[in-house]
């Protein structure tokens, strides 16, 4: 089996986004035997079986650079082959952010570099109890010209293509397919880590905690291609947030609301439960279903002398696992209305698994399933990273 032509769609839609360019120099050097006789050195100057040869006050704002450019990645992205998917349609955004990090980081590695001989001298006087932690400090400085390069600000983006080889292409597609899987993995840590803030208990939710939820759903927006399923989870999360106040503090039955979305969010089969019941709910949201046209009404006149019956209506009861997928030409489709019982909500804080709140359709007739397409003929060009556009300026490329 080889890659999907479909999975080859999605290919084509986004780009990785690799930062294993970004690298720190850490200031930690191994303890040294010396310093661990007698007393312990203070838990700032070793641990782990390390020691710090400079205030690590000093390497802070890098590392909060290096957070803030994942973060970046991670708002729009999810995770796939050791870098980021991110949306084409999302890139420029992220290489602007990357790049204005960028210029943050090497300002700061302008400003740490002629000050680095001095910060050591401070580190090493700072007064340690014992002058073999001095000692031990001194003789363990790394070169600056060492630092310098070892302290880097690098991504690249690029696009990524299957290889004409059937095993290895349809590698390439097992990595695609789990592309949904990975996007509600990470949108349930996101919203399992608002839970823990005592969100079900604290009686209201503030507009700092709806953003959090806005930035999870404009994630899940931004990558909807991945599967139509995600099309209709953001739908229904933007249904919630649509009816919240855009300032101030929320509660009562909306910020109940919040709570049972969010814990709907909070794990994996949470979600796919949800987007089931909504599927169940509003109908079949696959484009590729296939849609079968009314016969005409054709009317003629019976012969006369001969009598004629008024025809005779015939009641098919569906099965209840049947979902209607049968659609008329210029008849109308019924709206499903999306609903949650307060009580429900209620249970829903204590009980992640009860927010299937949303209400069963019964079935009318059987679905309608399309051929299944041919897949077309697979490229036997290699399979290449390629880079971007040249147009596009995407950084560093290390591909």
């Amino acid at each position: 089996m080889s890659i999907q032509q479909n999975e080859i769609k999605i290919l084509d839609q986004l780009l990785l986004v690799d930062l294993s360019g970004i690298h720190l120099w850490t200031a930690r050097k191994k303890l040294k035997p010396e310093m661990l006789e007698g007393k312990i050195p203070p838990a700032i100057l070793a641990s782990l079986g390390s020691m710090r040869v400079i205030d690590p006050e000093k390497l802070k704002p890098f590392e909060k650079i290096k957070r803030q450019a994942t973060k970046v990645v991670e708002e729009c992205g999810v995770r796939f082959l050791g870098g980021y998917a991110v949306s084409q349609d999302k890139i420029q955004e992220v290489v602007d952010r990357l790049e204005a990090l960028k210029s943050q980081f090497y300002d700061l590695k302008n400003n740490f570099l002629p000050n680095y001989e001095r910060w050591i001298t401070e580190w090493i006087d700072k007064g340690w109890e014992k002058q073999e932690w001095r000692d031990a400090i001194r003789t363990s400085v790394t070169p600056k010209a060492q630092v310098d390069a070892g302290m880097h600000f690098g991504y690249a983006a690029c696009r990524v293509s299957p290889d004409g080889d059937k095993h290895l292409s349809n590698t390439l597609g097992t990595q695609v397919r789990g592309l949904s899987d990975q996007l509600y993995a990470e949108t349930a840590d996101t919203a399992e880590r608002l839970l823990e803030t005592g969100l079900a208990t604290r009686g209201h939710v503030t507009q700092t905690t709806l953003n959090t939820v806005r930035k999870i759903n404009a994630k899940l927006r931004g990558l909807m291609f991945l599967s139509s399923e995600v099309k209709a989870l953001t739908e229904h999360i933007e249904e919630v947030l649509a009816a919240l106040p855009k300032s101030g503090v929320v509660n009562g039955s909306q910020y109940n609301s919040v709570v049972a979305l969010v814990s709907a969010l909070s794990d994996e089969d949470s979600i796919k439960r949800l987007i089931k019941n909504l599927n169940n709910a509003n109908g079949p949201q696959d484009v590729s279903m296939a849609f079968v046209p009314a016969t005409p009404l054709v009317e003629t006149e019976a012969p006369a002398g001969v009598e004629t019956k008024a025809p005779t209506t015939v009641e098919i009861e569906a099965p209840a696992e049947t979902v209607a997928a049968v659609a008329v030409p210029a008849a109308e489709v019924p709206e499903y209305a999306v609903t949650m019982v307060e009580e429900e909500l209620s249970a829903s804080v204590a009980t992640p698994s009860c927010h299937d709140s949303i209400n069963e359709v019964p079935a009318t007739s059987e679905v309608v399933e399309p051929a299944e397409p041919v897949p077309a003929e697979q490229s036997e060009e290699p399979l290449v990273i390629n880079p971007s556009e040249p147009d596009m300026p995407f950084g560093t490329f290390w591909f």
